[in-house]
């Protein structure tokens, strides 16, 4: 009896099991098969570009630093404040300056009445030649007449005790004084170094008024170029030194600096576009271009950078120096052409191929490629518009794409025939 009860046990044992597998096998047999996901070969515009991440910066700016030393006694303006080209932003105790000033004025003043003084009495210099130049024009006509007299007289033993030879002979004492006064007032002429002494004179006179002139216009800080007054660095009373008073910076050219990787700015060129867009600033795009490319790279971390500077096409006012911009720079693009999910493409060695849904059936079909990003591949061949091609299950999350280094962006397709990419 007691045999018959294990046999039983070991009959139901058996049965459950199989019962058991039956149930695995129907509910196996019974669970539909995943459909395929597809999508269509469409034409379309491919773009790729690089993903690059920087601080925003002003085009121009200045930090601003008076030229002299002094207090502060004015500050005009307020950090903030939008200012003009030429508008004095702070200024100085002109006090001692200005008194510089009227000092040097003064000395100016006496130089130019030394000057003139020297010119009046170089004038009447030249008056003084011309009368001692017609004493000597006399002496020299008598003196003519006295020896003409003395030669028509006849010869004879006491013609030295004539009148004429008297004549003669003080005629000549005259000639001789007249020529000798005619020399040395032309002497005194020709030498005008009293006159050239009083110009420079005047002339260092005006140099120094200049100077101090300019001491006094030191006095004032002066923006360069329109913009906004970013910083100001001392209050009214501080004595200035070397620091910067005021920076000023121009908000209507910006612009952004990253850092690329050798593997990646070799696909960078000027005039190359970007979009733009800020941490700050959430659901705003802006369009960039790249205005520079560094030729001297830094390495960090074992990876040589190059610095990359693209300009902002259009300020807005809500944009701020500093901010975090991310940038999507386009660095190639293919308009036109045969697209499909960079998912669908396989490739095995040297083999790429596409599945393509042929009635009803599944065929991997070889194809060349084009350009390529992450979400969208360029065909050349193999393909056609509109064929209907078999696309793989999405993984369950995807990786998100690092700043700095290749990112996809498609852009809507551009003619044609067929879907949008899946």
């Amino acid at each position: 009896m007691k045999r018959k009860i294990i046999l039983i046990g070991i009959v139901i044992v058996v049965l459950l099991a199989a019962a058991g597998l039956g149930y695995q096998q129907l509910t196996t047999s019974a669970a539909p098969a995943a459909p395929l996901q597809t999508t269509t070969v469409v034409r379309g515009t491919l773009a790729v570009t690089l993903l690059a991440s920087g601080n925003v910066s002003p085009q121009k700016s200045a930090p601003l630093a008076f030229q002299t030393t002094g207090r502060i006694a004015q500050i005009n303006v307020h950090a903030g404040e939008t200012v003009q080209a030429g508008q004095v932003l702070l200024q100085l105790e002109p006090t001692d300056l200005a008194a510089a000033l009227k000092s040097a004025q003064a000395s100016l003043a006496n130089a130019q009445a030394a000057y003139d003084a020297a010119q009046i009495k170089n004038a009447h210099r030249t008056d003084q030649l011309v009368g001692v130049r017609t004493q000597f024009e006399k002496a020299v006509l008598a003196l003519q007449q006295a020896q003409s007299s003395y030669n028509a007289m006849a010869p004879g033993d006491n013609v030295g005790l004539t009148p004429q030879a008297a004549a003669l002979q003080t005629a000549v004492i005259d000639y001789q004084a007249a020529r000798a006064g005619y020399n040395l007032a032309a002497a005194s002429i020709n030498d005008d170094t009293a006159l050239r002494a009083a110009q420079s004179a005047l002339v260092q006179a005006q140099l120094a008024v200049d100077q101090a002139r300019r001491n006094l216009d030191q006095a004032k800080l002066v923006a360069p170029f329109a913009g906004v007054v970013a910083t100001i660095n001392y209050s009214v009373g501080d004595s200035v030194g070397a620091a910067p008073a005021v920076v000023l910076v121009d908000l209507s050219a910006l612009q952004v600096q990253a850092a690329l990787a050798e593997v990646d700015v070799a696909h960078v060129k000027v005039g190359q576009t970007a979009e733009l867009t800020l941490d700050a600033l959430a659901g705003q795009t802006y369009t960039a271009t790249v205005t520079a490319i560094g030729t001297l790279g830094t390495v960090s971390g074992g990876v040589v950078n190059y610095p990359v500077t693209l300009t902002l096409a259009k300020a807005d006012p809500a944009i701020k120096p500093g901010m975090t911009a991310v940038m999507n720079i386009a660095i190639a693009q293919a308009d036109n052409v045969l697209l499909v999910p960079t998912r669908a493409v396989n490739t095995e060695g040297n083999r790429v191929t596409v599945t393509v849904l042929r009635n009803g059936q599944s065929v991997a079909t070889p194809v060349n490629t084009g350009l390529a990003n992450g979400q969208s591949t360029e065909i050349t061949s193999g393909l056609t518009e509109g064929d209907t091609i078999v696309v793989p299950q999405a993984p369950a999350q995807a990786l998100p794409t690092p700043v700095g280094g290749l990112a996809p962006l498609l852009a809507p397709p551009g003619g044609g025939g067929g879907g949008q990419q899946q």
